[in-house]
C-alpha cells in the first residue's frame, strides 16, 4: 500500500458514509447524457467535489497496479480489484471498481467523480484525460451490463471469475450500483502509471458506446472528439514505446550475436590446444584435457543462456508485430471515427436548417414519424424519429427509447405508443413536433398489448392489468383507465371491432366479443 494511504483515509472517514453532492455541482457536468436515474430526493448531507474525487483517489492510492494481482477495500464502502494475469496476451486485464452493499453513491456524476479519482491517483491522469475516460467508462459498462459472453470474449479469466450475469457492468439505476454492479476498467498491455494508454482507449470506444452516444440530442460529437485527440497521443505514445522497444531487442541481438562470435573463436582455440596436447606425454596430458573439458562446460553453459536470451528476443519481436498491427487497427479506427464525427457533424447542421424550413413551411410538408428499434438483450426497443419526407434527413428524435409497441397511432393531437417501464408497459403521449412526452398512463399495460383508437370521443383500447390478471382497458384522452372488461383476456390477444362489439381472446383461448358499452359479454 502507497505511503500516505493513512492519513488520506482520516481525512476521507467523514464522508464516505453519507455521499451526496449539492444540485448545482451535479450540473455542472452538464444534463446532456445518456439516461441513467440517478437520486432525486433531498440530501441530508452535502460533499464537496474535491471530496467525492478524494475517494477514488484513495481507492487508487491503496491498490497496487503492478504486474500481480491485488485486491484493496476503502472503509468497508468501496473495493478495487487490479485483476492481471501477465501470462495471457489475447485479451485485456482489468481494474474493477466495485460499489459495496454499503456505499451511498447515488448520481451517475459523482460516480463517475470517484472513478476520475481513481485514475488520476493510480496511473497519474490529468483531471481532463480521466474526467473523459471515467464518462466513457461508465457508459461502456452500462451497454454491456450482464454480457457475460462479451466479458469472455474480451477478459482474461482472471477478471471474469470477479464477474457473474447479476453484477457485471454497471446498472443504468442508481439503487442498483452498491453490491449489484461491478464497473470493470479494460488496461493495456503496457498499463502502468504514467502511461496515457494504461485504460485501453479502444475498448471503451467500442462501437456499442458509439452507437449510444449517438442515441443523444447532439451525436455525442464533441465527447466523441475528445475520445478520440486523447486515442491519437494513445497511438503517438505507443509508437514511440514500440520504437524504444525495438532499439533494445536489436541491441540485445547485436550482443547476442558477438557473444556467439566469441564462443566460436573460444572452441577453435580449444579445438587447437587439443590438437597440441595430444603429443604431450600422458602425465600431462591428463590436467590439461581437464582444463579443457571444463571450458567446454562452461562455453556449453554461455550457449545455453544465449539461447534462452535469443529466443526471448524472438518473442518479443512476435509481440511487437501483435502491438505494431493493435496500433494499426486502432489508427484504422480513428480514421473511420473521425470520418463518422464528420458526417454527424453534417447531418446535425442539416437537421437545423431542415427543421427551420419545416417550421417555415408550416403545414405544407408534415415529417415522417418512424420507430427506430434496436435489441437489447433480446428485448426490441424503439425511439420515435421524424424525417424530412423529401430529402430523407432526421429532423429530431424523442428522448425516450424503450418504446416497446411496434407501431404508433395519433390520439388527442398526440404520437401514442407503449412505452416500457420497468418489467411492464405504460401507454404514453408525444407532442407530434417535438417528440416530448407529455403524458404515460398510470396504469400498467402488458408489454406487448396491442393498441387501439375507437370512438367519438376517441378511446384507447389495450391490455391492461388489474387485481394480478389481463383485462382489456378503455381510456380516455389523459390516458386514464375508464372501463374494463369483466373477463380476462390473454395478454397477447388481438382486437376485432364490428358494429357495436370487440372480439378479444380470453384468458382460457376463447375468442369473446364484448359489448362497446360497458366491455361486458355481448348477448
Amino acid at each position: 500500500m502507497r505511503r500516505g494511504l493513512i492519513a488520506v483515509l482520516l481525512l476521507l472517514t467523514p464522508f464516505l458514509f453519507a455521499l451526496d453532492v449539492a444540485e448545482e455541482e451535479l450540473r455542472e457536468l452538464g444534463t446532456r447524457d445518456v439516461e441513467f436515474i440517478n437520486y432525486t430526493g433531498p440530501y441530508e448531507t452535502i460533499n464537496t467535489i474535491e471530496e467525492i474525487v478524494g475517494i477514488g483517489r484513495s481507492l487508487g492510492a491503496g491498490v497496487d497496479v503492478g504486474p500481480a494481482s491485488s485486491d484493496f477495500v476503502l472503509a468497508g464502502r468501496y473495493r478495487v480489484i487490479h485483476a492481471v494475469d501477465p501470462a495471457v496476451r489475447d485479451r485485456f486485464d482489468a481494474d474493477i471498481i466495485v460499489p459495496l452493499a454499503s456505499a451511498r453513491v447515488d448520481h451517475i456524476n459523482n460516480l463517475r467523480r470517484i472513478i476520475s479519482g481513481f485514475l488520476q491517483e493510480a496511473y497519474t491522469y490529468s483531471p481532463a484525460d480521466a474526467d473523459l475516460l471515467a464518462r466513457w467508462i461508465t457508459i461502456y459498462n452500462a451497454v454491456v451490463r450482464g454480457n457475460m459472453e462479451f466479458f469472455g470474449e474480451r477478459y482474461k479469466p482472471v477478471v471474469t471469475g470477479n464477474l457473474t450475469a447479476a453484477n457485471a457492468g454497471l446498472s443504468r439505476r442508481y439503487d442498483e450500483w452498491p453490491g449489484q454492479s461491478r464497473i470493470v476498467i479494460p488496461l493495456s498491455t503496457t498499463a502502468a502509471p504514467g502511461v496515457i494508454g494504461a485504460v485501453d482507449p479502444g475498448e471503451i470506444a467500442d462501437d456499442r458506446v458509439i452507437e449510444e452516444l449517438r442515441t443523444l440530442d447532439d451525436r455525442g460529437v464533441e465527447e466523441r472528439r475528445e475520445m478520440i485527440d486523447l486515442t491519437e497521443r494513445v497511438i503517438e505514445e505507443r509508437e514511440e514505446t514500440v520504437a524504444r522497444e525495438e532499439e533494445a531487442i536489436l541491441r540485445e541481438e547485436e550482443r547476442v550475436a558477438e557473444e556467439e562470435a566469441r564462443i566460436a573463436e573460444e572452441r577453435e582455440r580449444i579445438a587447437a590446444e587439443r590438437e597440441e596436447i595430444a603429443a604431450l606425454p600422458e602425465e600431462e596430458r591428463e590436467p590439461a584435457e581437464e582444463e579443457l573439458v571444463a571450458r567446454d562446460e562452461e562455453l556449453a553453459e554461455r550457449e545455453r543462456r544465449l539461447e534462452e536470451e535469443r529466443r526471448a528476443a524472438e518473442e518479443r519481436r512476435e509481440a511487437i508485430i501483435d502491438d505494431r498491427q493493435e496500433i494499426a487497427d486502432l489508427t484504422d479506427r480513428v480514421r473511420a471515427e473521425r470520418e463518422r464525427i464528420a458526417r454527424d457533424a453534417r447531418a446535425l447542421l442539416d437537421e437545423r436548417e431542415i427543421s427551420e424550413e419545416v417550421r417555415g413551411l408550416s403545414g405544407t410538408l408534415s415529417p415522417v414519424y418512424f420507430l427506430r428499434i434496436r435489441d437489447e438483450a433480446g428485448l426490441i426497443l424503439g425511439q420515435l424519429i421524424q424525417i424530412n419526407p423529401v430529402t430523407g434527413l432526421l429532423l429530431n428524435r424523442s428522448r425516450e427509447d424503450r418504446i416497446v409497441s411496434r407501431r404508433y397511432t395519433f390520439h388527442a393531437e398526440r404520437l401514442l405508443v407503449v412505452v416500457a417501464d420497468g418489467e411492464s408497459g405504460r401507454l404514453a403521449h408525444y407532442d407530434v413536433t417535438t417528440l416530448a412526452e407529455t403524458r404515460r398512463s398510470e396504469d400498467e399495460v402488458h408489454i406487448a398489448s396491442v393498441m387501439e383508437v375507437r370512438g367519438d370521443p376517441a378511446r384507447v383500447y389495450a391490455v391492461v392489468r388489474s387485481a394480478g390478471d389481463w383485462h382489456l382497458g378503455r381510456f380516455d384522452a389523459e390516458l386514464a383507465l375508464v372501463d374494463r372488461s369483466v373477463i380476462a383476456v390473454n395478454p397477447y390477444t388481438t382486437i376485432a371491432f364490428s358494429g357495436d362489439k370487440v372480439w378479444v381472446q380470453s384468458a382460457d383461448d376463447r375468442i369473446v366479443a364484448l359489448a362497446l358499452d360497458d366491455l361486458r359479454i355481448a348477448p
